[in-house]
């Protein structure tokens, strides 16, 4: 038996990778790798075997796949901003992707697959009423949200194969991608750029350390047995306005703020609710955003040469 890692080369998938290579599993990872090119060398794990390719190429996937693989799917276009600019590209590496993974394992008898999805397909809410009720408001989370629909259709027609669905909070900590605000901001900072925020910078956000994060992820595809949806998530939420500050704070900036024109759709919040994951696998936050935000903004300061051009 092995681990099957999609997006094993990422900021998340690195991390589960190490994870359960520690704990003495197998791992293969298959990923095209788009936006880790310059930190590849950090990110690219000797140990495991590599398959390069398109998940979104079902027959491609299905020579990668063997039947008694444990599949972890967390390749995806991940960043909401980048939706609004691509949303039909996003839709297609975020839909297809997972319909072309979801064909491949049933074709090749997989019986076991963890599926990342993540809080926003419930849209603009701080509480989470039914799993069944989505209501994404952006490119990004509708096509999250139509992922995993066509994940319950296959859960319908192939019970034999279980699949764990895990909605996340934001993820964090050192070698993520500046996409995101916590490492462009860090980036931005420690360049003595402004932070630009969009609209008043009030949308709140919860984060969740990435060692947590695997963990979850790890413990699910070890343990899981049903399936069945679950959420990792932290009590504690920040508003964007915040994040800029804690870290201007820590860079000791002055007048490093601005302001532009607020998304199309900003939400302002999204749920956390780690009661399953909690009860059924004793898993819950071991950092919160405070703890790991210095160590996350040095290893910015330690690998500013690879970001310097790109913000």
């Amino acid at each position: 038996m092995r681990y099957v890692v999609t997006g094993g080369c990422g900021f998340i998938g690195s991390h589960v990778v190490n994870l359960l290579q520690s704990r003495g599993g197998k791992v293969a990872i298959i990923d095209k790798i788009t936006n880790r090119k310059i930190v590849d060398s950090e990110f690219l794990n000797k140990e495991a075997q590599h398959f390069y390719m398109d998940i979104s190429n079902p027959q491609l996937m299905e020579k990668a796949l063997l039947p008694d693989d444990i599949v972890i799917h967390l390749a995806a276009q991940s960043h909401v901003d980048v939706a609004f600019k691509n949303p039909v590209e996003t839709t297609i590496s975020n839909v297809v992707g997972i319909h072309s993974l979801l064909a491949a394992c049933v074709n090749k008898g997989v019986r076991k697959l963890v599926v990342m999805s993540t809080d926003e397909v419930y849209g603009s809410t701080d509480k989470i009423v039914d799993v069944r009720l989505l209501d994404p408001a952006n490119p990004y989370s509708a096509s999250k949200a139509a992922a995993d629909m066509i994940v319950s259709a296959y859960q319908k027609m192939h019970p034999e194969l279980v699949i764990t669905t895990l909605r996340s909070n934001n993820i964090a900590g050192p070698g993520q991608f500046i996409n995101n605000i916590i490492p462009r901001f860090s980036v931005l900072g420690l360049l003595n750029k402004k932070f630009t925020l969009h609209g008043d910078g009030s949308a709140r956000r919860r984060y969740l350390w990435v060692k947590d994060a695997a963990m979850a992820i790890c413990l699910l595809a070890e343990n899981a047995s049903q399936s069945h949806i679950y959420h990792i998530g932290h009590h504690q939420a920040f508003s964007n306005l915040e994040i800029a500050k804690k870290i201007g704070s820590y860079l000791q900036l002055d007048d490093y703020i601005s302001f532009e024109k607020d998304r199309l759709i900003n939400d302002t919040i999204y749920p956390a609710d780690s009661s399953d994951m909690t009860r059924e696998f004793q898993w819950e936050p071991t950092r919160n955003l405070d703890d790991f935000l210095p160590e996350t903004i040095e290893w910015y300061r330690t690998h500013l040469d690879h970001f310097r051009d790109l913000v």
